[in-house]
């Protein structure tokens, strides 16, 4: 009998796949903390941000995402909201005496 035979392997190696795919797709969800839409990763190309509705994950997917880990993000818009008014704060902040 060889050692392999004796001792149980614990171990299972998974099939290469890009780091995004293996990672974030099906362990975390990406979702804008502010209004709560879902980065969809799985249906568009990386380059392509596409931003959905719980209810249109579901359906394009057949996943409910209270389900998944969520990872918190900001959508475009979000971002752009917060900037603004981060750096109008800012301003107001030098401007006062």
């Amino acid at each position: 009998m060889s050692l392999k035979t004796l001792v149980p392997q614990n171990t299972r190696e998974a099939p290469f796949v890009p780091m995004r795919a293996t990672f974030i797709a099906p362990t975390l969800l990406p979702v804008c903390c502010v209004c709560g839409l879902i980065r969809d990763d799985n249906s568009f190309p990386p380059s392509l941000d596409c931003w959905l509705t719980q209810r249109t994950y579901r359906e394009a997917h057949g996943i409910d995402p209270t389900e998944i880990a969520l990872t918190h993000t900001y959508c475009p818009e979000c971002f752009r909201k917060a900037q603004n008014t981060a750096q109008q704060y800012f301003r107001e902040i030098r401007t006062s005496p």
